[in-house]
């Protein structure tokens, strides 16, 4: 499998268009649908890493060099519901952790 199909498989699973994948990444459409589509083979590191994160896999995901599926994480909760703020902050949590396997 190739690094564009891996891209598209996970839109597909995440149910993301070009335009929400270029909201999350701060990536253009039109880069992204070459990077997707395989007109380029050049992606960029940064760009790699972007779309990695938007797409809750690694950068190794992407290119291959990690075999397997991708795990998502979940969690029940009992008791009281989370406010906005405090699922904001598991959000940002989360980002954080998954931006330590980037470095």
């Amino acid at each position: 499998m190739t690094v564009s199909e891996r891209i598209r498989n996970q839109m597909t699973l995440l149910n993301l268009s070009y335009g929400e994948l270029s909201a999350k990444t701060g990536l253009t459409k039109s880069a992204i649908h070459r990077y997707a589509t395989g007109h380029t083979d050049k992606i960029p590191t940064e760009a790699l890493e972007k779309l990695a994160l938007a797409l809750g896999v690694t950068p190794a995901f992407l290119t291959g060099w990690e075999q397997g599926h991708p795990h998502t994480l979940a969690a029940h909760f009992e008791g009281e519901e989370f406010s906005e703020e405090e699922l904001k902050e598991i959000a940002d949590f989360v980002r954080f952790v998954k931006s330590k396997r980037m470095r």
